[in-house]
């Protein structure tokens, strides 16, 4: 816009000045006088004729009479010669009469020229000059006339063109005013639309801070909700784990106690009941066993908290779905058993795409979490949650069934509104979802939808893009067990 403003003036500037350069000179022109240069040849004509005559008058013919006469006719001849040759009288010529009256001229003067020089006699001289000018008279008579005529006619056709140049320049100026303004007004424009860009990303800027701020809090808001029940999943082994304790313990004890060592050198001997024996042969192993597998499960659940709790980086890199259902099956486990059954079938082979770090598994949590209230809500004695991954050409879905209530039509497009609940107040806050779908564009360019198909309770189906293989984003995850593995964690 810059340049073209630059263009527009510079040929504002050339062209206000051709025409400027134009009016003065046909100002020029107009000043310069054709009648008064014809008329001066004439006059001086008159001059010569009548110097002559006046000198035939006389007694007699003195030199210096007949010198003055000659000078009378050189600058009559200077005249001719000023009128043929100057810059300024080119367009007289245009004029027939004119131009054949010079030409007349000029021929009578090289007449008069050959017939002053052929003779000495001063009275010869004179004569022959008054003869040879005579036939000039008619014809200088009509150029004054036609040059009187002509000077009209031009001098009006001058000042026509002097207004129109006039009315061209005023018109420029009136164009450049306008176009000055308009571009003027564009690039006030232009730096508005700037500006509001600018404050729009500035805007957009704080609307993401504020979202990644409400999704970290909904984070923990969720691990709050969820930390009775694994508060209650690691009580569970940890109980059994310190049974097992005390049992080894007081075994230890008894196999202790019913040694017997009769005298020094010899080994000892096991004084014990082969029943009591047995016994501790067949529970001790199996005590032990159970308190590894207990100690095997806390750990589970407590790598399950550590990665969901575990601060997002803004890095995008290769994420493992069946690690993001086994953390969200962990921590949701104790919240879906005793209304439940929560099944996941894996109906792919992909199994990585490109995203951050533990916002599938909080979209999961989130969705596993309601689909538990509702099948609770929905007064069943026991439900049942399906997590199906499946994908085509193109994308990867995971879809989350349950045989809840479902989602009523006229809330339907509501669901996915901030602060929108249908919760009891301190229960919803109305951000859960909005913030899941926010995550799953942002974070994986996929989308969060609610099946409208789906007629048996409500369906919420997760869409992550296939990974590229031409990206340069490498897996930076390793993949967990497989299916199989993840219905284990639900038994």
């Amino acid at each position: 816009m810059f340049i073209a403003l630059v263009l527009f003036v510079a040929l504002y500037g050339v062209f206000s000045t051709a025409i400027v350069h134009q009016l003065e000179d046909e100002r020029f022109n107009y000043r310069e006088n054709f009648v008064w240069a014809v008329f001066q040849i004439q006059r001086q004509f008159f001059i010569v004729q009548r110097d002559i005559e006046a000198a035939f008058g006389r007694t007699g013919l003195s030199e210096d009479v007949v010198d003055e006469i000659l000078l009378e006719y050189e600058i009559f001849v200077s005249r001719v010669h000023l009128l043929r040759d100057g810059d300024g009288f080119k367009v007289l010529f245009s004029v027939p009469e004119v131009a054949q009256s010079v030409d007349l001229l000029e021929q009578q003067i090289k007449e008069i020229d050959d017939a002053l020089l052929a003779t000495e006699d001063s009275s010869e001289k004179l004569q022959a000059l008054y003869r040879l000018l005579e036939p000039m008279n008619e014809s200088l008579q009509q150029a004054v006339v036609r040059t009187t005529n002509f000077v009209s006619v031009y001098n009006a056709n001058n000042i026509a063109s002097v207004k129109t140049d006039i009315e061209i320049l005023s018109y420029l100026f009136f164009c450049g005013v306008v176009v000055m303004a308009v571009l003027g007004g564009f690039m006030v424009r232009q730096r508005q639309k700037i500006f509001a860009a600018d404050i729009a990303a500035q805007k957009a800027r704080q609307e993401q801070e504020v979202i990644e701020e409400a999704a970290d809090h909904a984070k923990m808001h969720a691990l709050g909700t969820l930390a009775g029940g694994v508060a209650h999943e690691i009580n569970t082994p940890a109980q059994y784990i310190q049974n097992n304790l005390e049992f080894l313990s007081d075994s230890f004890a008894d196999l202790v106690g019913a040694v017997e060592r009769k005298e020094d050198g010899k080994s000892a001997v096991l004084n014990l009941e082969k029943d009591k024996l047995d016994f501790l042969t067949e529970e001790i192993p199996m005590a032990i066993d159970e308190s590894i597998q207990g100690l095997n499960r806390i750990a589970e659940i407590v790598r399950g908290i550590r990665k969901f709790a575990h601060p997002t980086t803004d890095a995008v890199e290769m994420i493992s779905i069946t690690e993001e259902i086994d953390t969200a099956v962990t921590l949701t486990r104790n919240q879906v058993k005793h209304v439940a059954d929560l099944e996941v079938g894996m109906q792919t082979d992909v199994t990585e795409v490109n995203g951050r770090r533990n916002h599938l598994s909080q979209a999961l949590i989130n969705l596993i979490v309601n689909a538990s209230q509702a099948i609770r809500e929905s007064g069943q004695r026991r439900g049942r949650i399906d997590l199906i991954v499946s994908s085509d050409d193109d994308n990867v879905y995971i879809r989350l069934r349950d045989n809840g209530g479902g989602v009523p039509d006229d809330i339907r497009e509501r669901i996915f509104d901030y602060f929108f609940t249908t919760k009891e107040r301190g229960v919803g806050t109305g951000q859960g979802l909005p913030i899941c779908r926010k995550l799953i564009q942002d974070d994986f360019n996929g989308d969060l939808t609610l099946s409208p198909t789906y007629s048996e309770g409500a369906e919420f189906v997760i869409r992550l893009p296939k990974p590229d293989p031409n990206s340069d984003v490498q897996s930076q995850t390793t993949t967990v067990e497989g299916p199989a593995d993840l219905n284990a964690l639900l038994r």
